[in-house]
């Protein structure tokens, strides 16, 4: 029994000499196999001494190794759920920006709706009470579209407010212009406003301030959610076999060797990462021009293109349009009596003639104050917004570099894994520095998910684009020029 112990002592003393350690160290191979069990709780595949190694396909080492071919695989396993769960964590903070914006956004445009809808109806009740029940509907259908559009419906803003006043005139023409209730067609009388100008410069006024704010409203809200889905995507980015394997080396190889806490050299890690993430760096300009473009497309949003401006200001424009046909009755009862009914109309006696109204534009600009710039209007919700993203402008270039930066390393050790050796962290003048491996070469095309994102980052920066055109701003990722 002495004498087996003798042999297997003897044994193993020559099997070491074989593979020798840099520095002539053994690997311990007991705190690997705790490690390691910790991830594979139950698993028998670490030894308890240190083996040849020479079915390993990745952590080959010139002396004796802890791992096995079956650990080989399970921390291959190990280092893509690393990566991808790293991606989630280094992404989170960008996804919970812009999906919490998107909501927040979504619920301030449907509270202006709903204000401007309830202004609406309280001025009709306040100053036409004889046309407040039957335009109730006509209004809700208004600020219904309007939010339908606002969501990607097909409806166009023009036909929306042309719906209105078309309408609103028979109603209108029969309560308060003193019209007959029977001689007159309902067909006839509804298409007649626009050839009478009943309503005057209002119409087209509302279509054309609606059409910008709404429109760039609409954009606004689709370039956030298409920025919630590249995010996404990017989340679900899938290491290729090469990148799994450079992986392997970057994070678990040291093990083989019996060494747990010496983190891997910045540089090395830098280059599996671009090895990893090459097509990132594909994605990069086309992300700047979203984020570069999305803060554009806000900064216009002023004024007569802001949404919140224009739709408080409907309830007076609505009203300013009714006014103007009031003030044209007796014209407007001829007119329609003469397209559409036989015998020409009095105009009711109890309807006063107000005072004339001052010209469209001023009068529809001033009807209502301007609403403030503070960090409570839309404006300013967008304006910290925009600059919150801006600092994640270089998300994607940097992407790399925080996913190295994630476990900073110990400041107790000097030395690092370079992916065959430890070496000095930080190495003097005269020291060799790690040179770029085949880790960072990546010459093949993007993966078909890189092309995804920017497919979907292109789309939206062209769509945004032209947003910012029809508002009449001169800026944005293409060329824009306006008129």
């Amino acid at each position: 029994m002495v004498g087996s112990s003798a042999h297997s002592a003897l044994f193993l003393c020559a099997f070491l000499q074989l593979f020798p350690l840099p520095g002539g160290q053994v690997p311990n191979c007991q705190e690997v196999r705790t490690v390691f069990q910790s991830l594979h709780p139950g698993s028998k595949w670490v030894p308890e001494t240190p083996v040849s190694g020479s079915d390993l396909q990745v952590c080959q080492t010139k002396g004796p190794t802890c791992c096995s071919k079956k650990m080989e695989e399970r921390y291959q396993v190990a280092a893509r759920s690393n990566m991808e769960s790293g991606l989630q964590v280094v992404s989170a903070q960008l996804k919970r920006l812009i999906i919490q914006n998107a909501a927040i956004f979504q619920e301030a445009f449907d509270l202006v709706l709903r204000h401007g809808r309830n202004s609406t109806l309280a001025m009709l009740k306040s100053e036409f009470p004889s046309l407040a029940g039957g335009a109730q509907s006509l209004v809700g259908q208004l600020f219904l579209d309007m939010s339908l559009y606002i969501l990607g419906s097909d409806s166009t803003v023009d036909h929306m407010v042309a719906v209105l006043y078309g309408r609103l005139f028979p109603l209108a023409y029969r309560r308060i212009l003193g019209g007959s209730v029977s001689s007159v067609s309902e067909e006839c009388v509804r298409g007649a406003w626009k050839d009478s100008g009943a309503f005057g410069p209002y119409p087209k006024l509302m279509m054309t301030r609606l059409s910008r704010s709404l429109l760039a409203t609409r954009v606004f809200l689709q370039a956030l959610n298409l920025g919630i889905e590249v995010v996404n995507t990017t989340d679900h980015l899938r290491p290729s076999r090469d990148c799994s394997r450079a992986l392997l080396r970057l994070w678990y190889c040291p093990h083989c060797q019996g060494m747990l806490g010496p983190p891997a050299c910045r540089g090395f890690c830098q280059a599996v990462m671009q090895g990893c993430l090459g097509g990132a760096a594909e994605v990069q300009p086309h992300w700047s021009s979203y984020v570069d473009g999305l803060g554009k497309l806000a900064g216009s949003m002023r004024a007569e293109k802001d949404m919140e401006a224009v739709v408080l200001r409907l309830p007076s424009m609505i009203r300013l349009a009714l006014k103007h046909a009031v003030n044209s009755r007796s014209r407007l009862s001829t007119l329609v009596s003469g397209m559409c009914g036989h015998t020409p109309q009095r105009a009711s006696r109890s309807v006063r003639s107000p005072p004339p109204q001052p010209p469209a534009v001023s009068a529809a600009r001033n009807a209502q104050p301007s609403s403030s710039d503070s960090d409570e209007t839309l404006a300013g919700l967008r304006r910290e917004f925009i600059s919150n993203l801006r600092g994640f402008s270089f998300f994607y270039s940097g992407l790399g570099e925080a996913l190295c930066s994630r476990e900073p390393a110990p400041a107790n050790h000097s030395l690092c894994w370079n992916g065959q050796e430890m070496t000095d962290r930080f190495p003097g003048p005269g020291l060799k520095r790690l040179h770029p491996s085949s880790e960072s070469r990546n010459n093949k095309p993007p993966e078909p998910i890189i092309s995804q994102i920017i497919d979907k980052l292109k789309h939206i920066n062209q769509v945004s684009c032209v947003s910012v055109f029809l508002v009449c701003v001169c800026v944005c990722v293409c060329v824009c020029v306006c008129a």
